[in-house]
């Protein structure tokens, strides 16, 4: 299997590095030619309805779809045609402007996934450069921010997207490698696969650690720390973290972040309370 086939069989199996353009410039261009054509049409109609308007037997097309449409000559339909005209237009239009909208909704692609791309098609084992033609450039650099992927890998939330796209990368060079077995030799040697439901799976057990720990920590260092200024400090900086690991680490809206930051921070003032009431009673 070489050419074209060699790359579509890449992509329909592995779906996550199905990456084409997108031509938003060329689609958003077409759809200004078709709105210019649109807006001309009708200037035409309103100059034709005008015209009607002064015509004794044409008066009632205004009101009345079937004089409209029925007419002795061709001068009693110019309205009619015009209408016509519109109609085919606009149904282009509509349709061009629904499929642009959804074209625009896709994802781009990780940056993994790319690089993987593009050396895939450059090496000798792999996909020895399958394409000849001006489209082998589509997945240059200067296209980049014109590409989209059709499937692509959904993130929960950054920490899950850092994980998969800066820890494994490294841990792959580091141990992978080294433990791990390529997949078939079907598009080329040295391929390895990460299943995306175990990259998951260690990322929330990563999150469910860090959800457990940093309470404790707090604690921890609220008890350790006796001076009420420290403390305060220390509440500060605990709660930015706590913040912090929300947003990276979850898909929390704003306000469930404020949230639980606010019920965050008012626990370990209990420390503070508490440091105070005792400094007091002695």
């Amino acid at each position: 299997m070489e050419g074209y086939a060699k790359v579509a069989q890449l992509m329909g199996t592995h779906s996550d590095v199905a990456i084409l353009r997108r031509f938003q410039s060329l689609n958003v261009q077409n759809l200004l030619y078709l709105q210019a054509e649109i807006i001309h049409l009708e200037s035409e109609l309103r100059e034709v309805a005008r015209r009607d308007t002064r015509k004794a037997n044409r008066k009632s097309h205004a009101h009345d779809w079937w004089s409209l449409s029925q007419g002795e000559c061709e001068a009693d339909t110019e309205q009619w045609e015009a209408v016509l005209a519109i109609r085919e237009k606009l149904e282009k239009y509509n349709d061009a402007l629904l499929k642009q909208a959804a074209i625009s909704r896709l994802e781009s692609p990780t940056r993994h996934d790319l690089e993987f791309l593009r050396s895939w098609f450059q090496r000798p084992t792999m996909g020895s450069f399958p394409l000849l033609g001006l489209d082998r450039a589509a997945w240059d650099a200067e296209n980049e921010g014109d590409l989209v992927a059709l499937n692509a890998r959904q993130a929960p939330d950054l920490f899950t997207r850092w994980f998969a796209d800066k820890v494994i990368p490294k841990y792959h060079d580091i141990v992978g490698e080294k433990i791990k077995r390529p997949v078939s030799e079907e598009f080329g040697t040295g391929i390895f696969k990460y299943e995306e439901s175990t990259l998951a799976t260690i990322a929330r057990l990563a999150t469910t650690v860090v959800a457990s720990v940093l309470p404790l920590c707090s604690v921890v260092i609220l008890y350790i720390v006796r001076d009420n200024v420290l403390r305060l400090g220390v509440i500060l900086i605990l709660s930015a973290c706590f913040s912090l690991a929300l947003t990276l680490m979850t898909n929390a809206r704003k306000i469930e972040v404020f949230a639980a930051t606010s019920a965050f921070a008012a626990v370990n003032v209990v420390y503070l309370s508490n440091g105070t009431v005792c400094a007091v009673t002695t």
